[in-house]
């Protein structure tokens, strides 16, 4: 969705603004304040700056976005209780209440969730120990989770049951007990709301099962949408680039990064799936062509034609932009732990691996720290 904000000079690309002129962004920004839009001038107030990582001038020239606009109050939590609008402020807080009548809106655990959890004077390792067990109650207020006796038989890596199980809760048996609660046995833990490395006994890894009592609205002119609705009639947020800092852009070897960079995609070919999937659509590459008729000095009407037979792969879609931009463009390729798990899950289910996923397991395996971790841990495993 766009906004009419009366100006050719103001260019649309993938929800954000493109200024072409001072004058075009003064006109914005009025039209975005009168609407109800708050907006910040991210060379004052901007997360970067504050932080001293960048000045007001490299913001500029290296075509960061230099204001952000966004629509204050308009996401509200809506009780199913009772339908009314409250605050969403501490609204997924264990034991939070409705604000109107009083009931529960949301409990982190309540009986039959489960945790997925290991003990915390345990060094941590990639594939666990872990135990998955059923929760019987939690008094988040005293800080003691009640679960079941026995550990639950399924689960993913670094999951152990049955023997494993048990030998690990024994190991630990020093750090939790045995109770009875109406005659039914339950191990009791200590697990406070608040979460604190140097008393925590167990570290949850994946908690399911929430109650959930409430969701999230927006709202707009008193018309309510759910929180995700692309029916929402404006943009929630817009960052606003001042392209005249830079524009327009000269042929280079890297020219195909701004452009891939400005449809919101990513300009390292390692990203990507490596057998051919499709990664983008043909509105990325009309967005990118915007990019390319306004602020580069690229033939544009040759882009609108070419770039219809461009690949929809990432790694071959990223080749052809770089092709069109430059004869030697230089393309980033830089495989990483996601090439390596795709690969190596093909492989156990007897799948053909491409050339590419090969070559790009087989980099990620000599140039990526996390890959070389995972593969570290991965040896360490205990045998099960």
């Amino acid at each position: 969705m766009t906004i009419d904000l009366g100006t050719a000079d103001a260019v649309w690309i993938i929800g954000s603004l493109y200024l072409k002129t001072p004058e075009a962004l003064e006109l914005v920004l009025a039209k975005l304040r009168q609407i109800g839009y708050e907006v910040k001038d991210l060379r004052v107030e901007g997360y970067a700056i504050e932080r001293g990582e960048t000045t007001p001038e490299q913001m500029e020239q290296n075509d960061w976005s230099l204001w952000y606009a966004s629509l204050k109050d308009i996401r509200f939590g809506k009780c199913k209780s009772c339908e009314s609008r409250i605050s969403t402020h501490g609204i997924q807080a264990h034991g939070h209440t409705c604000e109107v009548c009083g009931e529960v809106t949301y409990l982190h655990m309540t009986e039959g969730s489960t945790i997925r959890f290991r003990f915390a004077s345990e060094e941590y390792t990639m594939f666990g120990p872990e135990l998955n067990m059923k929760v019987k109650r939690w008094d988040a207020e005293g800080g003691w989770l009640y679960l079941e006796r026995e550990p639950l038989d399924y689960g993913g890596f670094g999951i152990v049951h049955g023997e494993k199980a048990q030998e690990y809760l024994e190991r630990h048996a020093d750090e939790w007990e045995l109770v009875e609660e109406n005659g039914e046995q339950l191990i009791r833990v200590y697990y406070p709301e608040r979460f604190d490395s140097e008393t925590a006994v167990i570290s949850a890894m994946d908690i399911h099962g929430h109650h959930w009592n409430h969701s999230v609205v927006l709202v707009w002119e008193d018309v309510e949408y759910s929180e995700y609705s692309r029916d929402f009639p404006l943009p929630k947020s817009i960052s606003l680039y001042e392209a005249w800092h830079w524009a327009p852009l000269e042929p280079s070897p890297t020219l195909h990064e701004r452009i891939i960079h400005a449809a919101r995609q990513t300009s390292d070919a390692g990203y990507y799936y490596q057998d051919g999937s499709p990664a983008w659509s043909r509105r990325t590459y009309e967005e990118m062509g915007k990019f390319v008729r306004h602020f580069t000095t690229l033939d544009a009407d040759a882009w609108d034609q070419v770039s219809r037979g461009f690949r929809l792969d990432g790694p071959g879609g990223i080749a052809d932009v770089a092709a069109f931009c430059h004869p030697d463009a230089v393309v980033t390729n830089e495989p990483n732990i996601g090439n390596f798990l795709v690969g190596f899950g093909k492989a156990l289910e007897g799948k053909r691996l491409t050339s590419a996923e090969v070559d790009a397991m087989s980099r990620a395996i000599q140039d990526d720290p996390d890959t070389q971790e995972f593969i570290g841990e991965l040896a360490k495993r205990p045998k099960a």
